[in-house]
């Protein structure tokens, strides 16, 4: 499907670091039933880099401390899907002391990939893309061959250009934090796939392929289509290869990572700094301040505004991009490591309309699933048959509701009938 792409205002802008705020809620994000819990306690000084957050069995990722400061509050803070999250509030004294946890400094070719691997453990690193799966356990493919890895560099959503921005304007580090990714996964071959409205980075990577260490990647020019940066339909573009829906990429023999994960990367084995910050591009039609901001992850949205003196009244506030991210319902919503946007967009009266049966929800979908059931079921209250029509195996991509003539409220049902779903099973224990 093909969606006005609304990048070009921010991607000649350079990357500008956002001041840090006075107070950071740091999130510590439930992930596939796991989170962090807490490893400081309230009142405590913090430093720079240091572990705040850790889960028992090392899933979700580490979480650290962005900045040096006071630990002032341990609890609930409102998220960008609406509902409430632990997070860790710091008191920031701008000190930028730093916790020194690095146990030796070699050149990568020194580290062995176990030693690699558990440096992006150590670094909290994640799927940027906003999946936020933990990297290291994406990479823990022990004896499994990989074919190849591929870059996921289709950054497909309107108005992003957080991935584009790394790539143009740190492209050395950028290419380097492949080469070390792939030091762990040791695949026979590097695939990066750009867009075609990306084109122009095929002469800044030129360079680089004529490299000895990068020589044998290639790259790989997708079409403009919505969602092109899904891992499965990436894979299917490029190699012709469809993956069941409920297999793993690596069974396969490919493992996929996004931009923003292999510049942490780089920043991890080279810089020995943990994920504690990213780049996020601020647009949107409603916004009179465009850019792509290095942003410290736990950053209020109220503060990013402030910063950057929005000036407009009651704008819809997006976290992510306009298909796949989440409303801000409070600006101490804070950032997250996967929040690549933060849009202002306008806000619109839809009329909803019943569904009519034309079938366009289902000819979009790019998981081949019937999406206008999904309303009709959770309308209706019949959850189990949301199980019955795979609605586990739905992207959120939002594709049925932006091509919905009516308007139906199909992406509400998806949402909330996944959250009832879940709450069914555990009931069932």
């Amino acid at each position: 499907m093909h969606i006005e792409s609304m990048k070009d205002k921010t991607k000649g802008k350079k990357i500008i670091p956002l001041k840090a705020p006075h107070l950071l809620h740091v999130p510590l994000p439930e992930l596939f039933g796991n989170k962090p819990e807490p490893v400081v306690e309230t009142g405590k000084r913090v430093k720079k880099y240091q572990v705040i957050g850790q889960a028992k069995e090392g899933f979700p990722a580490k979480v650290h401390s962005p900045v040096s400061g006071i630990v002032k509050k341990i609890g609930n803070i409102l998220q960008a899907d609406g509902k409430d999250g632990l997070c860790i509030t710091i008191e920031n004294d701008y000190q930028e002391e730093i916790d020194e946890t690095q146990e030796k400094e070699l050149v990568p070719e020194e580290y062995t990939s176990e030693e690699l691997l558990r440096i992006v453990k150590d670094a909290g690193i994640v799927g940027e893309g906003g999946a936020r799966f933990p990297t290291a356990v994406k990479y823990d493919v022990a004896d499994q061959e990989i074919k190849t890895f591929f870059v996921n560099s289709a950054e497909c959503e309107p108005y992003l250009t957080a991935d584009y921005i790394i790539m143009k304007e740190k492209t050395a580090e950028f290419f380097e934090g492949i080469y070390l990714a792939n030091l762990i996964l040791k695949a026979k071959e590097v695939v990066i796939g750009i867009e075609r409205q990306n084109k122009e980075l095929e002469d800044i990577f030129a360079p680089f392929f004529k490299q000895e260490k990068y020589k044998d990647y290639k790259l790989e020019i997708v079409p403009d289509e919505y969602p092109q940066g899904g891992q499965l339909q990436l894979i299917d573009t490029i190699k012709g290869i469809k993956i069941p829906d409920d297999a793993s990429s690596a069974d396969y023999g490919y493992i996929m990572s996004n931009t923003g994960t292999v510049y942490a990367i780089y920043e991890a084995v080279v810089k020995h700094k943990p994920l504690i910050e990213r780049i996020v591009t601020v647009s949107g039609e409603e916004s009179d301040n465009y850019g792509n901001y290095r942003i410290k992850i736990g950053t209020p949205v109220g503060h990013i505004l402030d910063t950057i003196e929005y000036t407009k009244k009651d704008p819809m506030i997006i976290m992510g991009g306009p298909m796949m991210g989440k409303y801000i319902y409070d600006l101490d919503t804070p950032i997250h490591k996967g929040a690549g946007g933060v849009l202002m967009l306008k806000k619109e009266n839809i009329e909803r309309l019943s569904c009519i049966g034309c079938g366009y929800c289902v000819d979009v979908c790019p998981m081949y699933l019937i999406p206008m059931k999904y309303e009709e079921h959770y309308r209706k209250k019949k959850y189990h048959k949301l199980k019955k029509y795979s609605i586990d195996d739905c992207i959120d991509c939002g594709s049925c509701e932006y091509i919905c003539p009516c308007n139906v409220p199909l992406m509400e049902s998806i949402f909330k009938g996944k959250s009832k779903l879940k709450e069914l099973e555990n009931e069932a224990g």
